[in-house]
């Protein structure tokens, strides 16, 4: 048996799974259709939440949207990007701030308080993103779980015993491994790309670049998801288990490496962990590409997500080889 007709095989099999193929060529594409026309009309204006019992507080500008609030917003919505700040009434004329921004953006609100009528259309919130990233960000998370969630036909074939079947013929655990990859790669990688250029055509959108360098932006993250998905896999036996471990560090590793916005929560350990994310240096890259620089100007953070591709799959294949020695599967 080859890699081919394990990719023919598994063509066949997806087929009969109508829940997964609905999602895949239906309900993703159409998703990421709104997210690119939504993202295209997004106005990039400062949002600013205001905890205080008094109602007739006035502190909004055509700069600033200033929203007043019972109570304090959860710190999640700082970090989906629905809140750039919050201003708190502590009373006595005292107000406490509190931003993922930096402290930059942080002057630049207590700069607006002190002298409201200097504000200006320049007013600084923060990193401002093109269309293309915010599109990509967004995208990132979405891919990851996808990759892992379409991962099922490596842990149906060990369930079901038809993997070491499939070892007999001359077909390696790494060549098996390296056939499951490409397919999931496949499934997920045409869905997306032609969704995002269907939306491009139909709602004018200018994305940010090119067809070229949306294909190979998209192919990195679709080869990091296939990686790490092979990787989860191949480390948890249960499948509803990697699926759902697999879900939870992709959700929190995206939001850290600022998928929806880049935050500074002037942490250093916290800053130390966020840049090692293979995310945050797809987004470093992205963007980028997206200013017009060429894509050999981050070599660093290419060679750091290529690197990382080849460890997860060397991982998953040593793990599947142990597990093959061992008579687990």
């Amino acid at each position: 048996m080859s890699v081919f007709t394990i990719l023919k095989n598994n063509f066949y099999r997806i087929i009969s799974k109508k829940s997964i193929i609905i999602n895949t060529i239906i309900f993703v594409p159409l998703m990421i259709m709104a997210a690119v026309y939504f993202t295209d009309k997004m106005e990039i204006k400062g949002t600013i939440a205001v905890v205080s019992e008094n109602k007739s507080v006035n502190l909004n500008t055509k700069y600033l949207k200033v929203k007043v609030l019972d109570k304090k917003p959860k710190m999640s919505e700082l970090l989906l990007n629905k809140y750039d700040a919050v201003l708190e009434d502590k009373g006595n004329g005292k107000i406490e701030i509190t931003t993922i921004k930096g402290d930059k953006f942080k002057n630049t609100i207590k700069n607006y308080l002190k002298a409201p009528q200097n504000i200006n259309k320049n007013i600084d919130i923060g990193e401002k993103r093109g269309v293309g990233t915010n599109i990509l960000g967004f995208l990132i998370m979405i891919i990851l779980i996808q990759s892992v969630g379409l991962m099922v036909m490596y842990p149906e074939d060990r369930d079901f015993k038809t993997f070491r079947r499939i070892l007999i013929s001359p077909v390696s655990e790494g060549k098996y491994l390296l056939a499951q990859g490409i397919f999931n790669f496949i499934i997920i990688y045409m869905p997306v790309f032609l969704a995002i250029v269907i939306a491009k055509a139909v709602f004018n959108v200018d994305i940010g670049f090119s067809y070229g360098n949306l294909a190979i932006l998209l192919s990195i993250i679709t080869f990091l998801g296939t990686a790490f998905a092979l990787f989860i896999t191949s480390a948890i036996d249960d499948l509803e288990s990697s699926l759902m471990l697999g879900s939870v560090i992709i959700t929190l590793t995206s939001i850290l490496s600022g998928s929806f916005y880049s935050f500074s929560d002037n942490n250093k350990i916290l800053d130390i962990i966020i840049n090692i994310l293979p995310q945050k240096s797809y987004l470093i890259l992205v963007q980028g590409i997206e200013n017009g620089k060429n894509i050999l100007s981050y070599k660093l953070e290419l060679s750091y997500i290529v690197i990382l591709i080849l460890v997860l799959f060397t991982l998953a294949s040593l793990m599947t080889k142990n597990s093959l020695k061992t008579g687990k599967y």
